[in-house]
C-alpha cells in the first residue's frame, strides 16, 4: 500500500511540475531546475511501472 502512496505522490507532484513550467511567470532557471526534478521523477515511475509490469507478469506465469 506504501508503494501505491508513493506511487501517486510522485505522479501529483510531476503535474504540480508540468503546471509550474507552463506557468508564463515561471523564470527559465525555476523551469530548468523543475525540469530536472520531474525527469528524476519520470525515471522513478518507469522503474515502478515495470517492476510491477514485472511481477504481474510472474503472477499470471504461476497460475499456468
Amino acid at each position: 500500500m506504501e508503494k501505491k502512496i508513493v506511487f501517486e505522490e510522485k505522479l501529483k507532484r510531476l503535474d504540480e511540475i508540468v503546471n509550474s513550467i507552463s506557468n508564463k511567470d515561471t523564470s527559465i532557471d525555476d523551469s530548468l531546475k523543475l525540469y530536472e526534478e520531474g525527469s528524476k521523477i519520470v525515471k522513478e515511475l518507469e522503474k515502478a511501472l515495470k517492476e510491477a509490469e514485472e511481477n504481474i507478469e510472474k503472477v499470471i506465469e504461476v497460475e499456468e
